[in-house]
């Protein structure tokens, strides 16, 4: 690979995360009116400042897959269709927690935040991640675009802090930050009272669910990285375990003003809070203890390591 295929590799993963990570900030600088159950498909977001990124997203991916069937007659051997799902599911799930209803009446009851907060850190990363958008987005790009965005001395100054960011320690550091940091009932509340700080608080979950996944999954390509990204997947689950169970189990509302509207949607703020804690606890675990159970058939399964994904710029 070129020193310049290395640069440019390295500057779209960048340019990627900001742009999904400013769409899912953006969605949380939002006003607030409680939501009844009966209303709330009603209440969709159509900020263009959420629209716009997600759809630029998909459009410049789908103007890579594009590029490379027309000059190649397919897609490259790094990008099979699997990859393209993934990321299309992945960009559905990012819809869902930040277009639909599930935006809305997040500010209504605890349980909804906490679904949207599940999507914005274990199921939507791990998807992207797994479609290797940088590779379609990187092909994809206008070449008038491609040296100014991707070979820049800014951009590989990034690049190379994102690259350090995402390895399994500090990725796991930083991410375990974020989740302890704005659960504490302070910062949560201030999250919720505050537009941007919930837009700040969405940025945290999201970019840096984006470089742990990107640490975890880049772990698989030998036997040796796996371990570390069992270590990680294992501390997540242990520690995000500990702070759902605090969450859930706390036999009193922790979140007064999060939990206040529950009476809404036949719920005490307790329960509320309960379920919040059930459905932080029981679908992310579950995302964080399949990872550490594939790293770890990766380690004993012998297979030799992994070539990196590399892109050609058509």
């Amino acid at each position: 690979m070129s020193a310049s295929d290395k640069r440019n590799r390295g500057a779209v993963p960048a340019l990627a995360a900001a742009l999904l990570a400013a769409s899912a900030a953006t969605a949380a600088a939002h006003g607030f009116a409680p939501i009844p159950p009966g209303d709330a498909w009603a209440f969709w977001s159509l900020d263009p400042l959420v629209l716009v990124p997600l759809l630029a997203a998909h459009w410049l991916y789908g103007r890579g897959l594009s590029v490379w069937r027309r000059r190649h007659g397919g897609l490259p051997a790094a990008l099979p269709g699997w990859r393209v799902v993934s990321f299309l599911m992945g960009e559905f799930l990012l819809f869902v927690a930040l277009v639909s209803p599930v935006d809305a009446v997040s500010e209504t009851i605890l349980s909804a935040h906490m679904v949207q907060h599940v999507l914005l850190v274990a199921a939507a990363p791990p998807l992207l991640v797994l479609g290797r958008p940088h590779l379609a987005w990187a092909a994809g790009l206008p070449s008038g675009l491609r040296a100014p965005l991707l070979q820049s001395r800014p951009a590989r100054r990034l690049y190379a802090a994102l690259d350090l960011l995402s390895r399994p320690a500090p990725a796991t550091l930083l991410h375990g930050a974020a989740l302890w940091i704005w659960h504490t009932p302070t910062a949560f509340e201030l999250g919720r009272a505050d537009d941007w700080m919930h837009a700040f608080e969405h940025a945290c979950f999201f970019g840096t669910a984006l470089l742990f996944w990107r640490a975890l999954i880049a772990a698989a390509a030998t036997p040796r990285a796996a371990i570390g990204g069992m270590a990680a997947a294992l501390a997540t689950l242990v520690h995000g375990g500990f702070l759902s169970a605090l969450i859930g189990l706390s036999p009193e509302p922790i979140y007064p003003d999060s939990t206040f509207w529950a009476p809404l949607w036949g719920m005490t703020p307790l329960e509320d809070q309960q379920l919040a804690g059930a459905i932080m606890w029981v679908p992310a675990g579950a995302a964080y203890l399949a990872a550490g159970l594939l790293l770890a058939g990766r380690l004993v399964s012998g297979e030799p390591d992994l070539a990196p994904a590399r892109r050609t710029v058509p």
